[in-house]
């Protein structure tokens, strides 16, 4: 059984959390043992899972192993079934209530925008008009926490409760002498014992532990940890009582220089993990050359390197026909990437102007949801170089691969990269590439003068000069897109499974100690 470690699972997927789902997926479809965990609380995880395509069996958060919840039927819990005090008066509050005792406030009922317009959550306020407390309701049907407020309206303990509404796990928040803000967790009543934990990292660590040793889910077979996220979740990890096989997959550059591969300082989200890299059984990076790479630099400590790909392509995506490169919108120019420093839409939006001279109906849609305000950065960018009538910001997609069938041209002018899932999806939706040449990945997947074109970074008259040949020349362009669906068999579901093979070969063949 290999366990692909995350953090949180969101609405608005990261590349990392796509090559989870992908590879949970191709584990399945070879009947491999597989299941994607993670550790963050949401009332609506279970929305977010289904909205993924993950079945709850294939899925293991913290929260729900110690509250009992994995596998709950769900149900839904309306207005009526609150039984409230017949006695208090409502009024509504768009598809929500407030209830009054008198004059004075008493709750507020929160309801999900859905057809049942089902429980989000009770507000409970005292006669000061202060909030005391809040029951929030899993959306499977169950009042899953209780979160009691102190006078300065701050959260003070949070009550986990179990689906028979027993407390499962206690989070309480308060200052040390210093002032200084701490966190304890209380976990009641698991397998008759009591527990306690001085933060989230430790109560992580016996989490892993107990799956470690749960033989509802290992049996007698052994277990192996894939850490998809070292910076939040390394230190639980190494630091499990139970000793399993483990591994650390780069998602993306290891260095803040390329330049300067031995020397360079760490990505600071596998710094932790390369400084301990002695306590792992190996790493996963995407692509060969960031394998020579690793292997240069660490390859004395003795850990193994593996080389596999993030994306894969579905054997059903590779066998679909293909799109008609006449019907595709002429002149689209789409970009797929977190709005982000590292991604440079800003220098796509520089060269912009430079490509309308010659293509004067070109169009640009930039998708993807925005890191720390990086968009507004954009859109003033946009206004300021006036061509905010070509240029349209479209936000987050779930059906991306509409997006690649419509468009003529897929542009990704970023700075760093691992294995970028957009330009292999992308590539298998028939879409030729404009990449720059960085580490990793654009070489890889881009084959120049084939199936797209690889741009120097920094370089914007050649960004923009790579653009305008394609979209000045249809007849290369199609020809292009031709070698793109030929070319993106490179990461077909068989290819990639022979990769992990070799790790899961490696995995001891009996129970863990």
């Amino acid at each position: 059984m290999l366990l692909f470690l995350n953090d949180n699972l969101q609405r608005n997927q990261s590349g990392i959390e796509h090559a989870q789902i992908k590879r949970l997926n191709l584990f399945k479809k070879f009947n491999q043992p597989a299941k994607i965990v993670t550790r963050q609380y949401s009332n609506e995880l279970h929305l977010v899972v289904e909205a993924a395509g993950i079945k709850d069996q294939d899925f293991i958060n913290l929260f729900d192993y110690f509250q009992n919840a994995c596998l709950v039927p769900h149900r839904i819990v309306k207005l009526q079934d609150l039984h409230l005090n017949p006695k208090w008066k409502r009024k509504a509050d768009g598809i929500s209530y407030n209830y009054y005792d008198g004059k004075t406030r008493v709750m507020y009922v929160r309801r999900r925008n859905d057809r049942d317009r089902s429980i989000i959550n009770l507000q409970y306020f005292d006669h000061f008009g202060k909030l005391l407390k809040v029951v929030w309701y899993d959306n499977r049907g169950f009042a899953s926490v209780e979160q009691l407020y102190d006078w300065n309206g701050q959260i003070a303990v949070e009550n986990y409760l179990r689906p028979d509404g027993q407390l499962a796990l206690q989070k309480v928040n308060f200052k040390d002498r210093r002032q200084q803000k701490v966190t304890s967790y209380h976990l009641f009543n698991w397998h008759g014992q009591d527990w306690q934990f001085a933060n989230f990292d430790e109560l992580t660590r016996f989490f892993y532990d107990q799956l470690a040793v749960d033989p509802a889910l290992n049996g007698d077979g052994p277990l192996g940890l894939v850490v998809d996220r070292v910076y939040e979740l390394g230190w639980a990890v190494l630091n499990m009582h139970h000793r399993v096989f483990r591994v650390m997959q780069l998602h993306n550059d290891h260095v803040n220089n390329p330049d300067d591969m031995l020397h360079s300082t760490l990505n600071y989200n596998y710094q932790w993990g390369l400084d301990h890299l002695k306590d792992w059984d190996g790493i996963i990076a995407l692509t060969p050359q960031q394998q020579a790479d690793v292997q240069e630099r660490f390859g004395k400590q003795g850990v193994k390197i593996y080389r596999i790909p993030g994306p894969i392509v579905a054997d059903e995506v590779l066998a679909a026909p293909h799109v008609d490169f006449a019907k595709r919108q002429r002149d689209l120019v789409v970009m797929v990437a977190r709005l982000s420093p590292e991604k440079q839409q800003d220098h796509l939006l520089q060269a912009w102007p430079k490509i309308l001279q010659q293509v004067p109906d070109a169009r640009l849609e930039l998708w993807g949801y925005a890191n720390d305000n990086f968009d507004q950065k954009l859109k003033a960018q946009v206004s300021a170089e006036q061509i905010e009538n070509s240029v349209t910001f479209c936000g987050y997609t779930t059906d991306v691969n509409a997006v690649y069938e419509r468009a003529q041209l897929l542009i990704l002018p970023s700075r760093a990269e691992g294995l970028p899932l957009s330009l292999v999806e992308a590539q298998s939706h028939g879409l030729p590439i404009v990449a720059n040449d960085i580490k990793y990945g654009p070489a890889d997947v881009v084959i120049d003068q084939r199936d797209g074109l690889l741009t120097k970074n920094g370089d914007i008259d050649g960004l923009a000069q790579a653009i305008i040949s394609l979209l000045t020349d249809q007849n290369r362009l199609a020809e292009f897109s031709t070698h793109a669906y030929q070319d993106s068999a490179r990461y077909s579901a068989a290819n990639v499974m022979k990769l992990w093979n070799e790790l899961l070969s490696d995995m001891p063949k009996e129970a863990n100690d």
